[in-house]
């Protein structure tokens, strides 16, 4: 039994392995992207709780400073205005664009 094949037959063969071909592609590279930015935005998360860490740190050596006897009035008011400042730019309010 041989098989006759004509031009449109033919055609649609090797239009539909290109088309499946190139969805391959574009799936592979989607997923690379993809794991890509799962690993920029796990970092980014660490980064973020370091930074949140640091802060409350900071925060915390503020309070220490601002109510130990032995500091100065003007550096206690200091530290409680960098205290204020600490805490609006944690909760985002100078962080929205």
């Amino acid at each position: 039994m041989v098989f006759r094949l004509g031009l449109p037959v033919i055609l649609l063969l090797v239009g539909t392995a290109w088309f499946a071909w190139s969805s391959y592609r574009r799936a592979a590279l989607a997923e690379r992207a993809v794991t890509e930015l799962t690993g920029e935005s796990l970092a980014l998360v660490q980064e973020v709780r370091r930074l949140e860490k640091a802060v409350a740190a900071a925060e915390q050596g503020l309070r220490t400073l601002s109510s130990h006897p032995s500091v100065p009035r003007d550096v206690a008011v200091t530290a409680d205005l960098t205290l204020a400042d600490i805490r609006r730019l944690t909760e985002g309010k100078e962080l929205e664009s």
